[in-house]
């Protein structure tokens, strides 16, 4: 979904990436600033290798909605971030 020198890219229509917070293997994470609410959020961008099969290519997308949704249910818990949308697009880096 990102990648180096997106800063300002404008995500789903709503999120604008500001600057890189963290990555690891399984994605990046960014300091964004939602334009519909007007607030601070972060948004994680999920890394779907190329080099995987199309099955370890969707179960990886499978894991990472059903995190969303997990981290979701739980979201009135005071250590567990709040997740308040998911945007899946084809042709992203990595996929």
């Amino acid at each position: 979904m990102v990648g180096e020198g997106l800063e300002d890219r404008l995500v789903g229509g709503r999120y604008r990436l500001v600057s890189e917070l963290g990555a690891g293997g399984f994605g990046q994470v960014w300091k964004a600033w939602d334009e519909n609410l007007r607030v601070d959020v972060a948004v994680k961008a999920l890394f779907v290798p190329r080099e995987g099969s199309p099955q370890e290519q969707a179960d990886r997308t499978r894991r990472a909605i059903r995190e969303a949704r997990n981290a979701a249910q739980l979201r009135t818990h005071p250590n567990i971030v709040s997740v308040h949308d998911v945007i899946r697009r084809k042709g992203s880096r990595g996929s």
